[in-house]
């Protein structure tokens, strides 16, 4: 499809559309990536090959378990869906023999060629583990919820700070001690799983602590940035306008305002107003998109770029797909609490574009990263640590939870 090529909105985020495009992924990652006796081949090829198959990262084991748990959710076959939930006791199985120690009651981050490459401790990774035992739970797995009260426990214990209202982001395995750098990333998908967690269990501690999280990062924190989401900060969390300056492109902490992190916020806060109406959430995640969009958006060639500075001009003009991927949903869900304000046209025009140039036209996952002239800088479809569909799998499921579509 060329990337002037029309594409049937209302066909595109249909329902059957939406759940095709879910169970293709999942087909293509059960093809190639379950191992036998261990857990997924984390680096994949687009043609279904694999490198480093000992090289193992704790977010993309998360990640793995999150697609296939949300495949058994939305499955109305039971044997299909037994499939599913087969593959995520799987993946929990190599979680809680490999990632996790025993000795340290913590999670390993990295592991390669059977040693522990990385042991500190992520916040960052611990939200992919609520997220995980949340919606193995949600899907059926009964166990799971004392692993997610378990996790809960351990995020609270090693990097919750009462005094800040938010999370730290990483402790040293030598000296058990926090480092001085705070972010907003990690605190994000902090709050993304315990809105999981809340939907889980209706246990209303989650979503307290997920309201208290999303207040203090796009408000609190954004009153020295003029309303703007930065994310690097010190312990005391004031703004680190320098951190990572020479490394825009870095994987979890990169310089600069990003595009998909405002309209990951929207999505979120969106998603927390249908749980616990507030005119501010409203507010700032039009303000949000509002703000991205105009910055982010490829008028020329299409699709959103990866980062703006702090005077407002790209500073990584390469194109992610999970950028794409989660402003899909935030769009969709603005035009239903805007209708007629634009989102619409802006729908349409992502839509299009991701479905030219992102999806491969015959396994339908995506490609993981586009130069600005559109052109794929990479071959590999999953990485460890950086790409499993997650965030594509992630947008048509939260897609499904909107009514218009």
């Amino acid at each position: 499809m060329g990337s002037t090529e029309k594409v049937n909105k209302s066909q595109w985020l249909s329902e059957a559309f939406l759940n095709h495009q879910i169970e293709s992924i999942l087909d293509f990652y059960t093809r190639y990536g379950i191992q036998k006796g261990a857990g997924f081949n984390q680096s994949l090829h687009e043609d279904g090959s694999v490198k480093d198959p000992d090289h193992y990262h704790l977010v993309s084991s998360c990640r793995w378990v999150v697609n296939f748990c949300r495949g058994a959710m939305l499955s109305s076959d039971a044997k299909h869906r037994a499939k599913k939930l087969a593959i995520v006791e799987h993946g929990l199985a190599f979680i809680e023999q490999h990632h996790y120690s025993k000795e340290t009651n913590g999670f390993h981050w990295e592991l390669n060629k059977g040693q522990v490459s990385d042991a500190d401790q992520y916040c960052y990774g611990y939200a992919f583990l609520l997220l995980t035992y949340a919606n193995a739970y949600q899907a059926g797995i009964q166990k799971a919820l004392e692993k997610l009260e378990l996790v809960h426990d351990l995020m609270h214990e090693k990097f919750w700070q009462p005094q800040h209202g938010l999370f730290a982001d990483q402790v040293d395995a030598q000296s058990n001690e926090l480092s001085s750098y705070r972010g907003q990333n990690a605190n994000m998908h902090s709050c993304e799983a315990l809105i999981a967690a809340y939907e889980a269990t209706n246990n209303e501690r989650y979503l307290n602590q997920a309201l208290q999280i999303a207040d203090h990062i796009v408000n609190r924190q954004t009153k020295h940035s003029a309303g703007l989401l930065w994310e690097h900060f010190d312990d005391n969390w004031q703004i680190d306008w320098a951190y990572n300056q020479d490394d825009p492109q870095n994987l979890y902490k990169p310089w600069g305002y990003q595009t998909g992190h405002f309209t990951e916020w929207a999505k979120l806060l969106l998603i927390l107003h249908s749980h616990k109406a507030s005119p501010w959430m409203l507010e700032k995640a039009k303000f949000l998109v509002d703000t991205a969009w105009p910055r982010g958006w490829d008028d020329a060639r299409g699709g959103l770029y990866y980062g703006f500075d702090p005077q407002g001009d790209i500073c990584d003009d390469n194109k992610y797909f999970w950028v794409q991927a989660e402003t899909l949903p935030a769009l969709a869900m603005l035009n239903e609490q805007f209708p007629g304000q634009g989102y619409d046209a802006w729908l349409q025009q992502l839509a299009a574009y991701t479905q030219s140039h992102f999806i491969h036209p015959t396994t339908k996952v995506w490609r993981r990263i586009l130069n600005a002239n559109n052109q794929p800088l990479a071959p590999w479809i999953a990485l460890p640590g950086a790409k499993c569909d997650y965030h594509s799998i992630g947008a048509c499921f939260d897609l499904l939870r909107c009514k218009t579509y």
